[in-house]
């Protein structure tokens, strides 16, 4: 496979690599395409927005090789993506719309079905956020928690303590994602153990927990946590992104 530019998924893990609570819907654009080999064809979508979108190989006989290759042709650099079973790729629109070239550029005749994704969160946590919306980097260095309370499909937690800098902060903390590229991440399990054991804060501090923050000050939530770290005094962050 090649890739130049985006996030670029086999079609083959689409179904596995979809978080849970995560609702992925398939809408078709075009089904059953027949591509004899250097044959091509374009997709054209209407959008205003990035949109992503995918195809899949479903000829009878599986390519022994990459054998369509996915050309974004609607202005400026022409991404490609090539693979032998399909991809998804977040196209940008140019002038309103999305156009799409795809080659067969094999020896044999392929046959393609092209379709949108649409995805949703069916999560507790995203009753209390825009899932999609990007948030900016945020790390709290916590000298001790108070308390944790998780919600019951664990998708978020609320945790309670003080920074190392002496200021009290109660942050709900989002652990399910859309990102199908991502680890899930949470730091539940060890701030539980912590509390529930009473553990003396010299076994944890400064603990880091660092993501994106998407709320307010008086709604603090964080969202693609990447780090749960223990006793981490040389974490690597500029301080305007540190929560004081």
């Amino acid at each position: 496979m090649t890739a130049v530019r985006g996030v670029v998924v086999f079609a083959a893990s689409l179904a596995c690599a979809a978080p849970a609570l995560a609702a992925v819907r398939h809408v078709p654009l075009e089904s059953h395409v027949a591509l004899k080999p250097g044959q091509a064809i374009t997709v054209t979508v209407d959008a205003t927005e990035p949109a992503e979108i995918g195809w899949t190989a479903v000829q009878p006989q599986p390519c022994a090789d990459d054998c369509v290759q996915a050309t974004d042709v609607s202005g400026g650099i022409n991404y490609t993506v090539a693979t032998k079973i399909g991809a998804s790729m977040k196209y940008k629109p140019a002038g309103g719309r999305i156009v799409i070239e795809y080659k067969n550029v094999s020896k044999q005749p392929v046959a393609i079905d092209v379709y949108r994704i649409e995805r949703t969160c069916e999560s507790e946590a995203c009753r209390y956020f825009d899932w999609q919306k990007k948030g900016t980097w945020l790390v709290f260095k916590v000298d001790e928690f108070r308390s944790i309370v998780t919600s019951t499909d664990e998708s978020y937690s609320m945790i309670s303590g003080v920074t190392t800098t002496g200021k009290a902060f109660t942050v709900r903390a989002v652990w399910w994602t859309d990102d199908r590229k991502s680890l899930l991440v949470t730091c539940a399990p060890s701030v539980k153990r912590y509390l529930d054991a009473h553990a003396p804060k010299t076994q944890y501090t400064p603990y880091i927990i660092s993501g994106q923050s998407v709320g307010d000050a008086a709604h603090l939530i964080l969202t693609s946590v990447d780090t749960c770290a223990a006793k981490a005094p040389h974490f690597g962050v500029p301080e305007k992104n540190v929560y004081k």
